[in-house]
């Protein structure tokens, strides 16, 4: 075949545009191709994306929901702070105030409501602590003692008006003990026989639920929460054939639950003065 000049130009120009076709071909392929794995990313980009976008409105609206829960119990809770009294005057409140010759030897500084207190058989102690509870504006009730001297509990400056008198309980003692518990501050209980466990847990059970203390005079009272042991150790003021009685001293020590051993010694000269004036309570001594 024979080929001239101008056949050579015009193949030459051929295989230019072939190539620049080929060429034009293989970079759209190429562009081709680099689009088809681009998608994919470009996808899971969105899809993370629209992941993160989402998580973010949920914390976004999940945030307020959370604060809310938040605020409403510290809204609920800040009255009851405010209504809450002081730990101190919780105490207080627990606690029954004695004679200041009893007080100071006392850990709450008096006996404690809602539990029992075990004392010996001393009536000068027990005249002062009527007279006390009494004339400071409590109720007291005095079971099975019928031989109180309330004309002592009045000289010592009681208020015998806030005084009940129960002298024989029976048969219902317990029955006595926890109604009376309901409504007086102090209820001084002498038994006739000793104190079982089977008696002393139902009256038990009903003193913690009110605010009153129980007094046992004479009989030890099993589980007792304080034990006082004070005898009269002394008469003043009696002469051979004359004179009259001035004071009372009186002996022995104190222990129990929360409470350290202690010793204690006393002259009580509590009386009320001709105008009706304050209550003498006498000298106090302490012996540790």
């Amino acid at each position: 075949m024979l080929i001239d000049e101008s056949n050579v130009v015009h193949a030459i120009e051929k295989l230019k545009s072939e190539r620049a076709a080929a060429r034009a071909a293989a970079t759209a392929r190429r562009a081709a191709d680099s689009q088809s794995t681009a998608e994919p990313r470009s996808v899971a980009e969105l899809q993370s994306v629209a992941e993160v976008q989402s998580v973010a409105e949920v914390q976004v609206v999940a945030q307020p929901q959370r604060a809310e829960r938040e605020v409403e119990p510290a809204r609920a809770v800040a009255p009851l702070r405010a209504v809450a009294p002081e730990p101190a005057t919780v105490g207080r409140a627990r606690v029954l105030g004695m004679p200041e010759w009893l007080a100071g030897q006392l850990a709450g500084g008096g006996l404690a409501r809602g539990a029992v207190t075990a004392m010996a058989d001393c009536p000068a102690a027990v005249v002062d602590i009527l007279a006390h509870v009494t004339a400071n504006g409590g109720c007291a009730a005095v079971v099975g003692y019928p031989n109180l001297a309330l004309a002592a509990v009045a000289a010592a400056g009681g208020e015998l008006s806030r005084l009940i008198i129960v002298p024989d309980p029976a048969p219902h003692v317990g029955a006595v003990l926890s109604t009376l518990a309901e409504g007086v501050d102090l209820v001084v209980y002498v038994p006739v026989q000793r104190v079982t466990p089977t008696f002393a847990r139902p009256v038990e059970a009903r003193l913690r639920k009110s605010s009153c203390a129980l007094l046992s005079c004479g009989a030890p009272w099993p589980g007792a929460r304080l034990n006082l042991d004070v005898q009269v150790a002394g008469v003043h003021g009696l002469g051979r054939g004359s004179g009259r009685i001035r004071s009372i001293s009186v002996a022995g020590r104190v222990w129990g639950k929360g409470q350290p051993p202690q010793r204690i010694t006393a002259e009580l000269t509590g009386r009320r003065d001709g105008a009706g004036g304050q209550v003498d309570r006498g000298r106090i001594e302490v012996a540790l």
